[in-house]
């Protein structure tokens, strides 16, 4: 079986967290157990569960077209559906395993979610803010720690389920600000109905936030994640006057503006990012504004954890939904 899994180019990792804990030697002799591996590794993957009962067929995803792929280019039908299928089998998850929104993301504005947050007491607009907000509303956030490809590293994905919409992270970083543009933008999909029902965006993994040459929808979600962190669509941030060619001296700029622009420091330095197109500056400015910097996704699960409703969920599910979501010595 797991040789068969490889053969659609899985990863181990991928695998491994599919693969129940239940199965053992013994198991292997008994028809009911194999054919109950099967099904459960077919949910977990989002593959044909017809397509792994028949030791000469070829395993198929079942999902295929149901995704926009940004930044994809080159890749086969087959890895667009195990993403896609993969992506689904977690967002299921996910959204079983959340109470209801009481209310709703899609068409409220970058700038009414700001005021929220920034009239609730906040100084500016933090990715524990974001997560907050997502959470209230029924969105579920996670960061992935296991991908279907060994080579494939997407920077998020938005999944509609059932109405409902969840948002899976994979870009990683040590700097909060980083996560919160990602989240920001996908939150700006979901806000501007990019994602039609029972459908998905991947972004893939780019060089750098808000570079999304002509494709109106990045532009629109780009633009919703600058006002939603900053209060402006299209921000200049410029810095005059000599020193400005190291990172230190705009990390310091960075915390000092902060308060009065309401503007979250690591925020401010990738604004700098964006308007001057000098990313090893702003980049080197968050290694100096971040005191202790920490793999992000730790926080993101931790939170997650918190919020899921894991209690009626299947063993298997549950099981696999660790996996993915990895410890936090890893």
């Amino acid at each position: 079986m797991r040789f068969r899994l490889r053969g659609l180019g899985l990863s181990d990792r991928a695998i491994s967290a599919a693969w129940p804990h239940w199965w053992s030697e013994d198991a292997e002799a008994s028809a009911s157990a194999r054919a109950e591996l099967r099904f459960g590794i077919a949910r977990r993957l989002g593959l044909d569960p017809h397509s792994l009962l028949d030791d000469r067929d070829e395993p198929r995803f079942l999902w295929r077209e149901e995704a926009r792929f940004k930044h994809l280019s080159g890749e086969s039908e087959r890895e667009r559906a195990g993403i896609t299928s993969f992506g689904r089998a977690i967002a299921s998850i996910l959204v079983s395993a959340t109470s209801p929104p009481e209310g709703d993301l899609a068409g409220v504005a970058a700038r009414d979610l700001r005021e929220n947050v920034l009239a609730s007491g906040g100084q500016f607009v933090t990715l524990v803010d974001l997560l907050s907000l997502s959470w209230a509303l029924a969105v579920p956030v996670v960061h992935l720690r296991v991908f279907p490809w060994p080579q494939k590293r997407m920077a998020a994905m938005t999944v509609r389920v059932g109405g409902r919409s969840t948002v899976l992270l994979g870009k990683d970083s040590a700097y909060p600000a980083t996560i919160a543009f990602y989240l920001a933008h996908e939150l700006g999909h979901i806000a501007l109905e990019h994602v039609a029902a029972d459908r998905q965006i991947v972004d893939l993994e780019g060089e750098t936030p808000a570079a999304n040459g002509g494709d109106e929808e990045e532009r629109d979600a780009d633009a919703f994640a600058l006002e939603l962190l900053t209060g402006a669509p299209e921000p200049t941030v410029l810095a005059t006057g000599p020193g400005w060619a190291h990172g230190r001296a705009l990390a310091h700029a960075a915390l000092e503006s902060a308060q009065e622009l309401r503007i979250e420091p690591g925020t401010l330095a990738l604004a700098y990012g964006h308007s001057t197109g000098d990313w090893q500056t702003a980049n080197a400015a968050l290694g100096n504004i971040y005191a202790a910097a920490r793999p992000v996704w730790t926080q993101v699960n931790a939170i997650a954890r918190q919020q899921l409703e894991l209690g009626d969920q299947p063993v298997d599910a549950v099981d696999f939904l660790d996996a993915v979501l990895g410890e936090a010595g890893e």
